[in-house]
Parts: structure tokens; C-alpha cells; sequence
């Protein structure tokens, strides 16, 4: 059987189209599963508005987690999230997501 090759939209195929889009983005590590913001113009500082977020490791930023992180798109809030990693489901193989709502640790009133 021969592999399949996975397509990503033309929307999220660069930081520069990600931003022109007024796309969003995340970053999910596989250690620990915590997920975070993306800002797509610092990406662009990174990388160059050319740079790809497909199949892009990082590090994660989370205090003593030493694993790697990979992104996920998607077009606008309330939209399903797409996993920018064509090796595999990352999703299936790694930690799962998480983040604050998931935590329960947003505030849900004002300190004072």
C-alpha cells in the first residue's frame, strides 16, 4: 500500500497566509499536553511570512516539561482545529490537550 500524502488548506500552508487570513493558531506538546496562543506575527519575525507551520517542531514552554510542541490552525473561533503535523495524527500519539478551561483554573470572579 502506498502512503498517503495529507493535504492542508492554502489558509494555513504559511505564517504569512495564516496571518493574512486572520487565521488562528495554537501550539499543543506532546509530553504534557498543555496548549497555547499562538501569535501569528511573531511566528512571521521567527520564520519569515514564507515559513511553514506544517510538520514545525518547537520546544515547549511550559516550566520543566522537556517536550516538543506542533501546531494547529484553524480558520476562525468556533471552528475545528487542524493539526498541522503530516506524519501522523499527533493528537493520537501524544498527550491530550489541555488548557485552561480544561484545568479549571480560569477566573470565574473578580479578585478582591
Amino acid at each position: 500500500m502506498t502512503d498517503i500524502a495529507p493535504l492542508f488548506p492554502r489558509w494555513a500552508s504559511t505564517w504569512g497566509e495564516l496571518a493574512r487570513t486572520n487565521a488562528l493558531a495554537r501550539s499543543q506538546c506532546r509530553c504534557c499536553g498543555m496548549q497555547q496562543r499562538v501569535d501569528v506575527s511573531i511566528q512571521i519575525l521567527r520564520f519569515g511570512a514564507n515559513g511553514s507551520p506544517i510538520d514545525l517542531r518547537d520546544k515547549c514552554m511550559v516550566v520543566g516539561c522537556h517536550g516538543t510542541v506542533f501546531y494547529l490552525a484553524a480558520r476562525t473561533y468556533g471552528r475545528q482545529w487542524i493539526a498541522l503535523d503530516p506524519r501522523s495524527d499527533p493528537r493520537g500519539t501524544s498527550a491530550p490537550g489541555v488548557n485552561a478551561v480544561t484545568l479549571n483554573i480560569g477566573a470565574t470572579k473578580p479578585y478582591g
